[in-house]
């Protein structure tokens, strides 16, 4: 590969990645910035999508136009949507759906609402998005610390809380967690035929009672951020680790 764009949708999903990896430059497009750098041989772009489905599009569109790249990796932190995800669990998205189209029943004024009663909308959008299978394959075979396990991830412009909607929406759509952009990623590369693979660390997981918390987050941050430089340099066919740089190429990016 020459060049593997790896996507974050806040500052703190890549910048420990972007410390591992200095020398590199930052630009922007249209209001998305890029962080430019290089591991071995291969170009590495690292994009701050920003949170939500219509940013995650927006700047996927822009990277790929931008960059070229042979690969492209949309990574993050993402809610469990089953009881047995532990935090710091990493789920490599096999498949991809977006799970916040839905239809609602006809209810008239002061009838209130429901959500349990929404059903999804048999749309194209709904449909399943598939991951490269090499990428697949080349992640589970990444060393990690932890639990590692393929699955569906599910995205959507919302943050659940409720235990009976997230049961019902694992229920209507298989995901196994809940992130707000990488279905969103894999349309946009299915339809430039990029590569594309979405990896999500648990942060949280209302079903069992561990809600989000700042600390939890910086942890899940730092495991998932570790294990995705090790892929990298499985990716690169790179040896042996790097030191992270004493520096912080953030301060260089005045609209971050």
């Amino acid at each position: 590969m020459s060049t593997i764009l790896v996507q974050g949708a806040m500052q703190e999903e890549i910048e420990l990645l972007a410390r591992m990896l200095p020398g590199g430059r930052w630009t922007e497009q249209k209001g998305y910035s890029f962080y430019e750098t290089g591991l071995h041989e291969t170009k590495i772009i690292l994009a701050l999508t920003q949170v939500g489905i219509l940013h995650a599009c927006i700047s996927t569109m822009l990277g790929i136009e931008g960059y070229k790249p042979d690969a492209l990796i949309n990574q993050g932190t993402a809610g469990g949507h089953v009881r047995t995800l532990e935090i710091g669990d990493i789920v490599i998205g096999e498949t991809a759906v977006y799970i916040n189209s839905m239809q609602s029943p006809i209810r008239k004024k002061g009838a209130g609402s429901n959500a349990l009663e929404w059903i999804p909308l048999e749309t194209k959008g709904s449909a399943l998005l598939e991951a490269d299978p090499k990428l697949v394959r080349a992640a589970e075979q990444t060393p990690y610390a932890g639990t590692l396990l393929r699955g569906r991830l599910g995205s959507g412009d919302l943050f659940s809380r409720e235990t009976d909607r997230i049961d019902l929406l694992h229920a209507q759509f298989g995901q196994l967690c809940e992130d707000m952009e990488s279905a969103a990623v894999y349309k946009v590369c299915h339809l430039y035929r990029i590569p594309v693979i979405g990896i999500r660390i648990i942060s949280n997981n209302e079903l069992t009672g561990r809600h989000e918390a700042p600390e939890l987050f910086r942890q899940a941050q730092e495991k998932l951020q570790g294990f995705l430089y090790r892929y990298l340099q499985a990716l690169t066919a790179g040896q042996g680790p790097a030191e992270p740089a004493d520096c912080n190429p953030f301060s260089e990016a005045a609209n971050i």
